[in-house]
């Protein structure tokens, strides 16, 4: 699974806005209930420095930085990510801090640890639970401070910070989710990557496969035959049926299993052998110079003839239809010339290449 991460942290970025100023709202409107029904715990400006000025002034500095160096390009991806999981964290920690009268605040911080998910930071987690951790203390610490006598609010600190370690579990486990979800899917691709490319090629000769015409040259064909001349040429052992009723079909593979010998000894990197189907090859000539496909074709040719074999004296040929596409004509079409092309080899005594005309 993907995620985008720097979508993400921009995301996060707005969110700590979002918190800043709707909590800095809340701030304001409570102080002003609180001083309208008179239930303030103590004088109004101390109240509204503490609850208002301070944590407005904590979370604008927090989200400033954090927005500056979001934006930055001199930072590191990992350095921004922890940053902003940090950033989140404190800002939600101040919330937790200063509005502790609601306590559903306290739990404010675990979003930063959800957040180090989404970024695979988990080194940080602990810092994030650390943090959140200390805030509910504080935000704890704050609010029996102004009722002393009430313990609802000890018993709300004992309760959120179980939440906040049931949190760093709970995210754990996405965390660890994630992470065998990313392993298998890689060794899918990889078990993918493997398996394309035995499909590539042919178990008996090695060359290029059926596969791989049908699925990659026939699209290189196309690409390359819109800036320059390409050759096709359709190959195929002269009285294969023979070799393998005389010599047996072991001997027979061995034949085939030449082809792939054979050419080692041309210029590979501008031609490309597949084998289409039982005895017959497709050549694929690159070079941009037309005049030398025949002469790659020929030497190929004759080199097979050269071949010798354990189990017989005999030499075995074969014939080949050459046709070179001058422009961007569709790959059946070339295919299908120079197949009449082989056959026309074959009916005028075999052991030769005939030129094939669009």
């Amino acid at each position: 699974m993907e995620l985008n991460i720097k979508k993400m942290r921009s995301l996060m970025v707005d969110f700590m806005l979002y918190a800043w100023v709707l909590s800095s709202l809340i701030d304001f409107v409570f102080f002003l209930y609180f001083l309208y029904t008179d239930t303030l715990l103590y004088p109004s400006k101390v109240y509204f420095v503490v609850r208002v000025i301070i944590p407005f002034l904590i979370n604008g500095i927090i989200f400033a930085v954090c927005n500056i160096i979001n934006t930055s390009y001199g930072y590191t991806e990992n350095f921004t990510n922890w940053l902003c999981s940090i950033g989140l964290t404190c800002i939600g920690s101040t919330i937790a801090i200063f509005h502790g009268y609601f306590v559903i605040v306290w739990l404010a911080p675990c979003f930063g640890i959800f957040f180090s998910v989404v970024f695979q930071n988990h080194k940080i987690q602990k810092t994030l639970l650390a943090i959140s951790c200390t805030s509910t203390v504080l935000g704890c610490l704050l609010e029996v401070f102004e009722q002393p006598n009430n313990d609802f609010f000890i018993q709300c600190g004992v309760i959120t910070i179980c939440m906040h370690f049931l949190v760093y579990y709970a995210s754990n486990i996405i965390y660890n989710f994630f992470n065998s979800a990313e392993d298998l899917i890689e060794e899918s691709d990889e078990k993918q990557k493997v398996y394309e490319e035995k499909l590539q090629h042919d178990v008996l000769t090695q060359l290029y496969s059926r596969y791989y015409i049908d699925n990659y040259l026939v699209k290189l064909f196309k690409d390359l035959s819109l800036h320059h001349p390409v050759s096709l040429a359709m190959t195929d052992i002269d009285d294969f049926k023979h070799v393998n009723d005389t010599y047996g079909h072991e001997n027979g593979d061995e034949v085939l299993k030449r082809i792939y010998h054979v050419t080692q000894k041309l210029d590979t990197e501008t031609v490309i052998v597949a084998r289409f189907g039982g005895e017959e090859f497709l050549f694929m000539f690159m070079d941009e110079d037309v005049t030398k496909h025949r002469s790659q074709m020929e030497e190929f040719r004759k080199l097979f003839a050269e071949e010798t074999y354990p189990f017989t004296d005999e030499h075995f040929t074969i014939s080949a239809g050459l046709v070179t596409s001058y422009g961007a004509i569709p790959f059946d079409e070339v295919l299908a010339v120079a197949d009449k092309a082989l056959y026309a080899s074959k009916r005028n005594g075999k052991n030769q290449t005939t030129i094939g005309k669009l």
